[in-house]
């Protein structure tokens, strides 16, 4: 079926979101394609089962010897639960006081171009973009390094008077970072430095914790 693997990503996530033991439920998105057919599951369930149930009502007696369409013995799908979820679906991402939909991105001209389809489809669906993160960004962020306990050379910071390779680099990224502040004038925009290694363990997250809080 269409839509398949997002349907058990989202029937996943509804249990998460029934579960009283978490607060908080964070899901970190696939790409900008995936995450769009992700977001789009609602309609797309919707408009199946719209035809699934004409398709019973028209064809009730032919369908029920059909396995997974006949009623008998509860085997069918319940038509009215499935609508049930993807109603509450729909309205949990469409409520900003409930779901933060945070886009990340790089400092280059390209990711700043899917950040602004990622926008313009997200605004198509209703769905309020809370934050925008900008990641691996070459400039001296000591304040928040000092403030996270970090060790300053963690990070990589551009020396822009003998790295021509520094210089090119950054200037691609301010012009990227001025695009995407263009783009999201209303709306927050966090850095995150660049890392000189992977981003990981504790003292990793606490520094990007203290961007991105």
């Amino acid at each position: 079926m269409p839509g398949a693997d997002e349907a058990a990503a989202t029937q996943q996530l509804m249990r998460f979101l029934d579960d009283d033991r978490f607060e908080r439920v964070v899901v970190d998105t696939a790409p900008t394609g995936h995450t769009l057919r992700l977001l789009e599951l609602p309609e797309v369930m919707d408009s199946m089962l719209g035809r699934v149930a004409q398709a019973k009502q028209r064809f009730g007696d032919m369908l029920g010897s059909v396995p997974g369409f006949g009623d008998e013995g509860g085997s069918g799908p319940d038509m009215d639960e499935l609508r049930e979820r993807i109603e509450r679906l729909r309205d949990l991402l469409r409520d900003p006081s409930r779901t933060d939909f945070r886009i990340v991105m790089v400092p280059e001209e390209m990711s700043v171009v899917e950040s602004r389809r990622m926008k313009e489809r997200l605004d198509a669906f209703d769905i309020p973009v809370g934050t925008v993160v900008v990641n691996r960004v070459m400039e001296d962020l000591t304040d928040v390094v000092e403030s996270a306990g970090a060790d300053a050379d963690a990070f990589v910071s551009p020396d822009l008077e003998d790295c021509e390779f520094c210089q090119r680099r950054w200037q691609v990224q301010q012009h990227a970072l001025r695009e995407a502040s263009d783009l999201f004038r209303d709306t927050e925009v966090k850095r995150v430095p660049l890392f000189a290694g992977e981003v990981k363990g504790e003292m990793a997250l606490r520094v990007v914790a203290a961007c991105i809080a």
